[in-house]
């Protein structure tokens, strides 16, 4: 009887360590470019007449956000681009040739003639977006949210493209190293996600030194108190970052995180292309507290060949996020049958380096 008491409580004991705690604990499958729409059947004949190999590497596209969310989906990612005064996306030369060959887009041109942020992937061509302005991403996650108020936290990553391409007869973005565009970046995120709706890193930080200290000892907010929460990641160059975090040391008063060297202040949140080559780092820094989003598949590479190698590097690593262009219901225009889910063909479990033992775990 002895026995069998002290077994029963060695599998309790065994079954609350494998309960995930903190919203870090959780691995979940994201999507990348979220926001993309198929490229005009115009458009895309053009840009294979110029660059077969970057067409190829297009040809994917997403259903909307709130689909994507119906599908398990608890990562985004949104292309910034800034535009203060209106207008300066609003005639894609990409649209033109569309028109031309009597092809119907639904480009949305007074959504793009207004001022603020706009969300598309590359100007002029790959140019359409479900959801054209950052304002309108955000209050369909926030509607989709707030109808799911017990889904897992959902992680967006902003990621600003603020760099010309270089190529000619293409619009130049504006960059974002300048104070006053962050600065309504953050505005425009918490005039829809206001209050205790957004995990700011605040939150995280609370009586630490630094933000990296708090996430190193302390750890992130409980997973119970982040359901139907969200938190934003900003993905920039080095430049972007370092204007970000000027006067907010530790990203105090900050709506988003963001990507900093491993070691800074400001480290909480890592971003690895490739757990293939990063794997053993993905994983040290998962063990560390550090949430870290990756992805399975680039480029269309992966699809093509059917190549399932970097999906599960990217499982086994143990990262939170991990993006593809290919979960369960997305556009398949290659006929290539690639669908991404963690195993099991689930969308969302325990981080196999966190929680070891596995759990069962509700999106």
């Amino acid at each position: 009887m002895l026995k069998a008491i002290l077994a029963f409580a060695a599998l309790a004991s065994a079954g609350a360590a494998a309960a995930p705690q903190a919203m870090n604990d959780v691995q979940v499958v994201g999507s990348h470019n979220s926001f993309k729409a198929r490229i005009p059947a115009a458009v895309m004949a053009k840009l294979r007449s110029m660059e077969p190999k970057s067409a190829d590497g297009l040809d994917y596209y997403h259903v909307p956000l709130s689909k994507q969310f119906d599908a398990g989906v608890r990562q985004i990612e949104l292309d910034v681009f800034a535009d203060p005064v209106g207008g300066r996306y609003a005639d894609p030369k990409g649209e033109a040739w569309a028109k031309a060959a009597g092809e119907r887009t639904g480009f949305d041109r007074t959504a793009m003639l207004k001022p603020g942020f706009k969300v598309f992937h590359i100007p002029d061509v790959d140019y359409l977006s479900t959801c054209p302005t950052l304002v309108k991403c955000l209050r369909e996650v926030d509607r989709w949210s707030r109808a799911h108020p017990s889904h897992l936290p959902i992680m967006i990553t902003i990621n600003a493209a603020d760099t010309p391409s270089g190529r000619p007869g293409i619009t130049g973005p504006l960059g974002l190293d300048d104070k006053g565009l962050l600065d309504a970046l953050d505005g425009e995120i918490r005039s829809v996600l206001p209050g205790k709706r957004l995990i700011a890193p605040d939150d995280v930080r609370g009586s630490a030194l630094t933000l990296r200290e708090a996430v190193l000892t302390r750890g992130w907010p409980a997973l119970k108190a982040a359901r139907g929460r969200i938190y934003v990641l900003l993905d920039v160059r080095a430049a972007v970052s370092d204007a970000y975090r000027t006067g907010h040391p530790s990203l105090v008063g900050r709506a988003m995180f963001g990507w900093y060297p491993d070691g800074e202040p400001e480290s909480a949140v890592q971003i690895v292309q490739d757990p293939l080559v990063d794997g053993a780092k993905i994983r040290k820094w998962v063990a560390e507290g550090v949430i870290v989003r990756t992805r399975t598949d680039a480029n269309t590479v992966e699809a093509r060949t059917r190549d399932f190698g970097k999906a599960r590097a990217a499982f086994v690593s143990g990262a939170q996020a991990v993006s593809t262009d290919y979960y369960p219901g997305a556009p398949d225009p290659l006929q290539a049958g690639f669908v991404v889910t963690l195993p099991g063909k689930a969308m969302a479990r325990c981080s196999p380096v966190r929680v070891p033992a596995g759990c069962a775990l509700k999106p």
